[in-house]
């Protein structure tokens, strides 16, 4: 066997590879990536605790080596494009993905401050519905709220005053007589 005739046998083995078999590859390239968003989409609206994003992971390495398996070339190309251009369109989908209205219906907004007077109740007079030992339950303007007494303990049916608001909680005190009368 010649140099002449190997070099001809390399040629058409080359030919007939590029033709069928390594265009399936590139095709399976693209379609690996193409279910490997929709799969990263189905991952925001399904509660899979990240498997989804595993299976993702996973198609996006088979679609880098049906890439390589149709060239090297072609294969380092789309990784430099998953590594740079996967961030920014991760970046930019979920931008437009938190202004959606599917968003807007799955995450909790901050609504401030917990309060649950819709005014304020400081030195307000009312009534002990149980022994504050030092924390227990008042009436003020007819409602019930849980109170945590100032100082030592206050027994049922003793008038008190809130003194102070805390997150959902009264801080009060028990009333004098003098102090009740003037109120």
């Amino acid at each position: 066997m010649t140099i002449e005739s190997l070099l001809a046998t390399t040629a058409v083995a080359a030919a007939a590879a590029t033709s069928t078999g390594d265009t399936a590859f590139l095709f399976w390239g693209f379609i690996l990536v193409g279910a490997a968003i929709i799969v990263l989409a189905l991952e925001l609206l399904l509660p899979t605790g990240g498997l989804l994003a595993l299976v993702t992971g996973i198609l996006l390495v088979g679609s880098l080596v049906a890439f390589f398996q149709y060239n090297p070339s072609a294969g380092w190309l789309a990784l430099v494009l998953m590594i740079v251009l996967g961030p920014i369109c991760a970046f930019y989908g979920f931008k437009i993905w938190m202004n959606s209205k599917l968003a807007k219906n799955l995450i909790l907004e901050d609504e401030g401050p917990a309060s649950t007077h819709a005014t304020s109740l400081l030195g307000v007079v009312g009534v002990a519905e149980t022994p504050l030992r030092p924390i227990g339950t008042v009436r003020v303007n007819g409602q019930r709220h849980d109170a945590l007494a100032e100082l030592g303990i206050i027994e049922v049916g003793t008038a008190i005053k809130v003194i102070e608001e805390l997150d959902n909680q009264l801080k009060v005190r028990a009333v004098e007589p003098q102090e009740k009368e003037s109120t």
